[in-house]
């Protein structure tokens, strides 16, 4: 599968001529001309990498790149930029960039660059995954099975889920005592209609199955205008 790019930049030509570059060498590139269009390209689409030129130097255009960073797909980052002060790079890469580039630059170093900042994140987000998939969740008698999708309850019994029951779950779990707002539970889709709905119906399939054990209709209480609250404490077991 080929790696997804977000390119930043409020120079059209740049823009234009970096993506054909990019695109030429396997990489499906996407583009923004501002931090509106770069919001809109990411609440789309989930995107591998970010080359964001900072198109306005100084605390305002590292504040994109800490924008990034806190993203919920977190992409790597890397910022060209034509302030090559050692301060700034220092500030750049504190803040969340995963490499720093000063212009002007070659857009074969930049290829480069780009690389080695995919590779390094995929061998992390494959460490997560793996680590992920072996752990599970403990809470008053119930266990969540990360491996198998497979919750069982105090009894024992298994309870089979959906993978849209399992992620919403997994997604309160991971949060307890804590109200998640709807956005985090599906996370990189646009909101509207079509996302709720989806929501409701895995939210009351769910609920559905939980009160079939005895503690199951308290786990999960609705938020007005909030979200939704795992009420109880819960155990991460990890390997």
């Amino acid at each position: 599968m080929r790696s997804r790019v977000l390119l930043v930049d409020s120079d059209p030509e740049g823009l234009a001529g970096l993506a054909q570059f990019l695109a030429r060498h396997d990489l499906e590139v996407l583009q923004a001309s501002s931090v509106r269009e770069m919001d809109q390209a990411l609440a789309e689409a989930e995107v591998d990498a970010v080359i964001l030129d900072l198109m306005r130097p100084g605390e305002k255009g590292l504040a994109v790149c800490g924008k990034l960073r806190a993203h919920p797909s977190a992409p790597a980052v890397i910022v060209v930029s034509a302030v090559a002060d050692e301060a700034d790079i220092v500030v750049g890469l504190e803040i969340g960039a995963d490499d720093y580039v000063a212009k002007p630059c070659r857009s074969r170093e930049l290829l480069a660059r780009l690389r080695a900042v995919l590779r390094r994140r995929g061998e992390a987000v494959s460490v997560a995954r793996d680590r992920a998939r072996s752990e599970s969740y403990h809470f008053e008698g119930w266990r969540l099975s990360a491996a198998t999708h497979q919750l069982f309850d105090p009894n024992a019994r298994p309870i089979d889920l959906s993978p849209a029951e399992f992620n919403l779950l997994r997604v309160l779990v991971a949060k307890p005592q804590e109200v998640v707002p709807r956005s985090e539970l599906a996370p990189g889709r646009p909101s509207g209609e079509a996302r709720d709905f989806q929501i409701n119906v895995a939210m009351s399939r769910l609920r559905r199955k939980l009160v079939r054990a005895e503690g199951g209709a308290r786990l999960i209480r609705t938020v007005r205008h909030g979200g939704y609250l795992f009420t109880v404490p819960v155990e991460r077991i990890s390997p």
